[in-house]
Protein backbone atom coordinates (compact mmCIF):
# COMPACT_ATOMS: atom_id res chain seq x y z
CA UNK A 1 0.00 0.00 0.00
CA UNK A 2 2.65 2.33 0.62
CA UNK A 3 4.86 1.61 -2.36
CA UNK A 4 1.05 3.02 -4.72
CA UNK A 5 0.85 5.36 -2.59
CA UNK A 6 4.44 6.68 -2.90
CA UNK A 7 3.95 6.16 -6.68
CA UNK A 8 0.54 7.66 -7.15
CA UNK A 9 2.47 11.10 -5.28
CA UNK A 10 5.17 10.76 -7.79
CA UNK A 11 3.33 10.69 -10.77
CA UNK A 12 0.55 13.09 -9.47
CA UNK A 13 4.01 15.98 -8.60
CA UNK A 14 5.79 15.26 -11.82
CA UNK A 15 2.30 15.26 -13.80
CA UNK A 16 1.57 18.88 -12.28
CA UNK A 17 5.18 20.17 -13.13
CA UNK A 18 5.14 19.13 -16.91
CA UNK A 19 1.68 20.94 -17.02
CA UNK A 20 2.91 23.89 -14.94
CA UNK A 21 3.38 26.30 -17.91
CA UNK A 22 7.00 27.76 -18.43
CA UNK A 23 8.61 31.89 -17.69
CA UNK A 24 8.27 32.43 -21.37
CA UNK A 25 4.71 31.06 -21.77
CA UNK A 26 3.17 32.90 -18.92
CA UNK A 27 5.15 35.94 -20.22
CA UNK A 28 3.48 35.35 -23.76
CA UNK A 29 0.20 34.76 -22.28
CA UNK A 30 -0.02 37.75 -19.77
CA UNK A 31 2.15 40.11 -21.31
CA UNK A 32 2.92 39.63 -25.09
CA UNK A 33 -0.31 41.03 -26.67
CA UNK A 34 0.48 44.49 -24.86
CA UNK A 35 4.77 44.58 -24.02
CA UNK A 36 5.68 43.05 -28.01
CA UNK A 37 6.78 39.68 -26.36
CA UNK A 38 6.47 36.34 -28.82
CA UNK A 39 6.53 36.48 -32.61
CA UNK A 40 6.10 40.20 -33.63
CA UNK A 41 4.15 41.32 -36.32
CA UNK A 42 2.95 44.34 -38.05
CA UNK A 43 -0.37 44.29 -36.48
CA UNK A 44 1.16 44.10 -33.35
CA UNK A 45 3.20 47.04 -33.77
CA UNK A 46 0.49 48.80 -34.71
CA UNK A 47 -1.27 48.14 -31.71
CA UNK A 48 1.57 48.25 -29.09
CA UNK A 49 -0.38 49.51 -25.98
CA UNK A 50 3.17 49.28 -23.57
CA UNK A 51 6.92 50.06 -24.13
CA UNK A 52 7.98 46.46 -25.27
CA UNK A 53 9.48 44.25 -22.38
CA UNK A 54 13.24 44.78 -23.65
CA UNK A 55 12.67 48.15 -22.43
CA UNK A 56 10.64 47.47 -19.43
CA UNK A 57 14.00 45.52 -18.45
CA UNK A 58 16.13 47.76 -19.27
CA UNK A 59 14.88 50.76 -17.44
CA UNK A 60 14.32 48.55 -14.76
CA UNK A 61 18.22 47.22 -14.80
CA UNK A 62 19.13 51.45 -14.95
CA UNK A 63 17.07 51.89 -11.61
CA UNK A 64 18.51 49.09 -9.54
CA UNK A 65 21.41 46.85 -8.99
CA UNK A 66 20.19 43.93 -7.27
CA UNK A 67 18.20 41.18 -9.27
CA UNK A 68 15.95 41.40 -6.36
CA UNK A 69 14.95 44.96 -6.42
CA UNK A 70 14.22 44.32 -10.29
CA UNK A 71 11.70 41.51 -9.48
CA UNK A 72 10.10 43.52 -6.78
CA UNK A 73 9.60 46.60 -8.78
CA UNK A 74 8.28 44.65 -11.82
CA UNK A 75 5.51 43.04 -9.09
CA UNK A 76 4.98 45.75 -7.16
CA UNK A 77 4.38 47.82 -10.31
CA UNK A 78 2.22 44.90 -12.18
CA UNK A 79 -0.01 44.24 -9.14
CA UNK A 80 -0.11 48.25 -7.75
CA UNK A 81 0.78 49.95 -10.91
CA UNK A 82 1.06 54.28 -10.20
CA UNK A 83 1.77 56.84 -12.47
CA UNK A 84 4.87 57.99 -9.85
CA UNK A 85 6.07 54.56 -9.91
CA UNK A 86 6.84 54.30 -13.74
CA UNK A 87 10.35 54.23 -15.08
CA UNK A 88 9.70 55.63 -18.30
CA UNK A 89 9.79 59.41 -19.29
CA UNK A 90 6.75 61.93 -19.76
CA UNK A 91 6.80 60.68 -23.36
CA UNK A 92 6.56 57.08 -23.10
CA UNK A 93 4.03 57.53 -19.76
CA UNK A 94 1.80 60.38 -22.73
CA UNK A 95 1.97 57.63 -25.12
CA UNK A 96 0.55 54.93 -23.06
CA UNK A 97 -0.52 56.12 -20.05
CA UNK A 98 -0.63 53.45 -16.48
CA UNK A 99 -0.64 50.08 -17.07
CA UNK A 100 -3.92 48.72 -15.52
CA UNK A 101 -3.46 46.18 -12.37
CA UNK A 102 -2.97 42.15 -13.04
CA UNK A 103 -3.50 41.69 -10.04
CA UNK A 104 -6.84 39.93 -10.20
CA UNK A 105 -5.50 38.34 -14.09
CA UNK A 106 -1.92 36.65 -12.72
CA UNK A 107 -0.66 35.61 -9.44
CA UNK A 108 2.46 37.28 -7.38
CA UNK A 109 4.70 33.76 -8.10
CA UNK A 110 3.93 33.67 -11.86
CA UNK A 111 4.92 37.61 -12.16
CA UNK A 112 8.07 36.57 -10.30
CA UNK A 113 8.54 34.28 -12.89
CA UNK A 114 7.45 36.54 -15.80
CA UNK A 115 10.10 38.91 -14.09
CA UNK A 116 12.97 37.18 -13.87
CA UNK A 117 12.46 35.47 -17.69
CA UNK A 118 11.86 38.62 -19.34
CA UNK A 119 15.22 39.99 -16.74
CA UNK A 120 17.03 37.48 -18.14
CA UNK A 121 16.67 37.81 -21.66
CA UNK A 122 17.51 41.29 -22.16
CA UNK A 123 20.93 42.65 -22.22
Amino acid sequence: MKKLLTASLVFATSTLLLASPTSEELAVKHCGECHLMGKITKDKLKKMKAPPYWALAKMAKLKYTSRADMVNYIVDYAQEPAEEKMLFPHETRDRFGVMPSQKAKVTEVEIRKISEYILGHTN
